[in-house]
Order: structure tokens, then C-alpha cells, then sequence
């Protein structure tokens, strides 16, 4: 009984261990996301700051070719030579080209500085875009390290659950007990199930699909050994991209899964909830649960799944065209495209539930 009660506490502190590490890690990631979220600010002002100076460079060198044209029309240039030579002596001459070139240097050097400035701008936005991407990364980190601290509490729940089990002599506590260690085990094999399932996943190549979902039927290679010989089109598809659609602009939030607030898989597994269909909480367990199929196959309303961290951490809703819906940490719920950009770097695969 001594040696029960020990590994019961030395279990249950293991347990508390591995609880406060989620916290830790639901902790940075919401730091991360505060992050994510003043760097957007910081983006739009930029591109504010580009606009207007387009603007002004725009009207500067409107104003430049009205002056070339005039002096075309009304030969200025002869005026200018005349204005020369009516100097009085080699002092005047002098002083006359200076005006001269006072004249033309300074509308050029206005325009070098707005260049110059505009160059700076872009060079501070290509930083910020980088600065996103590298959060971005750091949230789907975050993403795999929550779902193994989750499989480590699932397996240390069951741990307790045995040993008090096995520690109690009244035979209904024993029996209840035995159920959560048999929960906990279900969950934990889920969970190892989705995880394993994740990490065999492989980046693809995609093709960019027309806007009518015509795609080549050439098989997309996976490193899974499912292969699909004809997959229905998934079940309310409509509904799920219109439950989809109806939530863009909502922010990201980690952890989210209401329209106050989403993180990827908890808008997937919403919208998808909305449709009558029930889906896991995490993206790597939402590949697991999947059907795997190639992008010949996929049709709007399936999954579509990202590996930026080395497994599954990203899942957004298929729209046909190159497109996609998810909830990322840059713009909230919002269309990106998987064939350019950031995401056509990490694209995993395509399930249906």
C-alpha cells in the first residue's frame, strides 16, 4: 500500500508537471499572437506610409513631364540661353547658371530623397512580412508542442487512474476509476493515432487549380498508403463553405473555437460543426481523422493541410482556384492562396472527413 501511495503522488506531481507546461505553453503562444497582432499594425502602417509616398512621387513626376513639355512648346531652353547671355560680365555668368541649376536640381533632388525614402519604406515592410512568417512559425511550434503536452497528460491520467485503481478496496470507486483510465487511454491513442499520421505527411508540389476546380488528374504523391480509387463530393459542402465564408474578418485567437475568436482547427472544426459534422480539435488530429486525397481529387468544402514545423500545424476549408479558408495569425478568418505566397510552401495534403 506504502509503494502505491508513493508512485500515486510521484504520478500526480508528474501530472501537475505536465498541466503548468500546458499553461506555460497556452501562455507563450498568446504572447506570441499579441506580437503577431501589433507587427500587423505596424504592417498596415507601412503600407499607409507607401501609398502616400507613391502619391506624392506620383505628382512629382507629373509635374516634371509638365515642365519638360512646356519648355518643348515654348522653347524655354532659348529663353534660358538668352537669360545667359544677357549676363553683364563673367561674375553675372555665373551667378545666372546657378540659378539655372538651382532651378533643375531641385525637383531632382526632391525626387532621389523620395526614392530613397520609398526604397526604405519597402525595405522596412519586406522585414516586417518576415517578422510575421517567423511568428507565424513560432504559433505552429507552439501548435505541436500543445498536442504532445496533451499526450503526455492523457497517458500520466491514465498512469493515476491505474494506481488508484488498483490502490482502493470498494469496488465501486475501483470501476470508476477503471472507466478513467479506459477514457484516458482512448484519448491517448487517438491522439498518437492523429500524431503519427501527421508526422508521415510530406510537403507537396501543387498545380494551380482553375477557378472551376478542373485540377490535373495526375495522383499527388503522399508518403500515405491510402490510396482513393472514387471519393464522394464531402458531404454539405455548400453549407460548410457558406458557415466558412460568413465568419471572415473574425480575429485569431489561440486555443479559440467560437466567432469571438478562432485558432485554425477551431474554425475548421465550427464550420464544419455548423454543417452537422463533428471533427477533432487539433489539425493534427483532424489529418488523422481524414480520408487522405490527391488534389486531383479534392473538391470544395474538403481539408487542406500545412507542415510548416516538420507536422501537421495548419488546416484550412478548400475553395477551389488556388484558394483556401482558415483562420492564420496574421489576418484572423480570411481567403489565401496555397499555389504562391507564404502558405505553397508547406501544403501536406487534402483530406475529407
Amino acid at each position: 500500500m506504502n509503494s502505491l501511495e508513493a508512485k500515486e503522488v510521484e504520478a500526480e506531481e508528474q501530472l501537475q508537471e505536465i498541466v503548468l507546461s500546458i499553461e506555460k505553453t497556452e501562455t507563450e503562444a498568446t504572447d506570441i499572437v499579441s506580437e503577431i497582432d501589433e507587427t500587423a499594425k505596424e504592417l498596415e502602417l507601412i503600407k499607409k506610409e507607401i501609398e502616400e509616398l507613391n502619391s506624392t512621387i506620383s505628382q512629382r513626376e507629373e509635374q516634371l513631364k509638365t515642365q519638360v513639355r512646356a519648355v518643348q512648346v515654348t522653347r524655354q531652353s532659348g529663353e534660358m540661353l538668352r537669360f545667359l547671355m544677357e549676363a553683364d560680365n563673367l561674375s553675372d555668368v555665373l551667378g545666372r547658371l546657378d540659378v539655372v541649376s538651382t532651378l533643375f536640381s531641385a525637383n531632382q533632388g526632391l525626387m532621389e530623397k523620395q526614392v530613397a525614402d520609398k526604397e526604405m519604406v519597402e525595405a522596412k515592410e519586406r522585414e516586417t512580412i518576415g517578422k510575421q512568417e517567423e511568428q507565424t512559425l513560432m504559433a505552429a511550434k507552439l501548435e505541436n508542442k500543445k498536442v504532445l503536452l496533451e499526450e503526455q497528460k492523457a497517458e500520466q491520467e491514465m498512469l493515476v487512474a491505474a494506481i488508484a485503481a488498483d490502490k482502493t478496496d470498494l469496488a465501486e470507486e475501483r470501476e470508476a476509476f477503471l472507466t478513467q483510465q479506459r477514457e484516458s487511454e482512448l484519448r491517448l491513442n487517438t491522439i498518437q493515432t492523429a500524431r503519427r499520421a501527421a508526422e508521415e505527411a510530406t510537403i507537396i508540389s501543387v498545380s494551380s487549380d482553375s477557378s472551376n476546380d478542373e485540377t490535373s488528374t495526375e495522383e499527388v504523391s503522399t508518403s500515405s498508403s491510402k490510396t482513393v480509387e472514387e471519393v464522394p463530393t464531402p458531404a454539405a459542402s455548400g453549407s460548410i463553405i457558406g458557415n466558412a465564408q460568413s465568419l471572415i474578418g473574425v480575429k485569431y485567437v489561440y486555443g479559440g473555437s467560437t466567432p469571438a475568436g478562432f485558432d485554425c482547427s477551431g474554425f475548421t472544426a465550427y464550420a464544419f460543426q455548423r454543417a452537422g459534422i463533428s471533427l477533432p480539435r487539433s489539425a493534427a488530429a483532424q489529418y488523422g481523422a481524414s480520408k487522405r486525397i490527391s488534389q486531383s481529387e479534392v473538391k470544395p468544402g474538403d481539408l487542406i493541410f500545412f507542415s510548416q514545423s516538420g507536422s501537421i500545424d495548419h488546416v484550412g476549408i478548400y475553395l477551389g482556384g488556388g484558394r483556401f479558408i482558415g483562420s492564420q495569425t496574421s489576418t484572423g478568418v480570411a481567403v489565401a492562396s496555397f499555389t504562391s505566397g507564404y502558405w505553397s510552401r508547406y501544403v501536406a495534403g487534402f483530406g475529407r472527413p
